[in-house]
């Protein structure tokens, strides 16, 4: 090889030089940040359905073991299991429905709470009304507590 040739190799090198820090910043960006708000969702979502599964619960016990359930009193637990998972203003609706007589011992009563979850950073920027969100339900039975008047 001549030293002419040896020249332009080394002179070669040298343009790709710095290059690696703009590609790991421009990797980081398009890579980690889309990884990040994946991991921040799916969080949310499953504090939320935690939170609706244990709101589910709690709901169809008031329910069992009370003669006139109170809806004020399941939304209030079910506000109480939100907050623990960090979602204190996520709407929630409890519904209630029974496999035979509501009242009677040994009879079925199923809540059902279903909730609505916005994705994170949305309510932001459209809006907590038209913000996008996922909704989640559960339903939970017990049966109601015999000696009860």
């Amino acid at each position: 090889m001549t030293e002419p040739e040896r020249d332009q190799g080394v002179a070669s090198g040298d343009a790709d030089e710095g290059t690696a820090v703009i590609e790991f910043i421009f990797a980081s960006i398009v890579l980690l940040i889309p990884v990040i708000y994946l991991m921040l969702t799916l969080s949310q979502l499953q504090a939320a359905s935690y939170a609706t599964t244990s709101a589910a619960m709690s709901a169809s016990r008031i329910a069992a073991r009370d003669a006139n359930p109170s809806e004020t009193r399941a939304h209030a637990v079910a506000e109480m299991h939100f907050a623990d998972f960090g979602l204190r203003d996520a709407p929630t609706s409890i519904t209630y429905s029974c496999a035979g007589p509501c009242g009677q011992a040994g009879s079925l009563v199923t809540a059902r709470v279903e909730t609505k979850v916005s994705l994170p950073g949305f309510p932001l920027l459209f809006g907590s009304d038209r913000s996008p969100h996922i909704t989640l339900r559960a339903n939970h039975t017990d049966v109601v507590a015999t000696g009860r008047q």
